[in-house]
């Protein structure tokens, strides 16, 4: 069995490396991008959850916009990947018109829930928020640099 004994405690050799802010390649810029990001989406989950809770509880059907918001930025994302370049091509547009039918699918979910009776107007309005919250957190982070369509993409 091997005992450490006291030399080998009294060495100042790190078991592990120490992480600072300069062994993390992250500008100063990039970071702060990316907790207001992270604050937004909570924020904007948070109306999400309240939808889903305070009007009439054990409501989930304002949860299935989770979707549109995964599914809205993949027809961009995929186009973009397999287009070279940044000119716009039939492609592109038609990822765009598809992205664009999502976040109005977003919008309108709601909407038709509340009339149909599903679930309530202040579930709807709170879902609605949401959506403002987290599309608007997703458009603010593709469109950070100035490359078209933001360099998410």
């Amino acid at each position: 069995m091997l005992v450490p004994t006291k030399s080998h405690l009294m060495t100042n050799v790190p078991l592990l490396p120490k992480l600072t802010w300069n062994t993390i390649h992250l500008s100063g810029k990039c970071i702060k991008a990316l907790i207001i990001c992270a604050f937004l989406t909570c924020m904007g989950l948070t109306f999400l959850i309240l939808a889903c809770a305070v009007p009439t509880p054990k409501i989930f059907y304002p949860f299935f916009v989770l979707l549109f918001y995964a599914l809205s930025v993949l027809p961009v994302f995929i186009a973009k990947r397999t287009t070279p370049g940044t000119e716009t091509n039939p492609k592109s547009e038609f990822a765009l018109f598809l992205a664009a039918g999502m976040v109005l699918s977003a919008f309108a979910l709601p909407i038709v829930l509340a009339h149909a009776s599903v679930i309530t107007w202040t579930a709807s309005i709170l879902t609605i928020i949401s959506n403002i919250i987290n599309y608007g957190t997703i458009f603010g982070y593709a469109m950070r640099d100035e490359e078209p369509y933001g360099s998410m993409f």
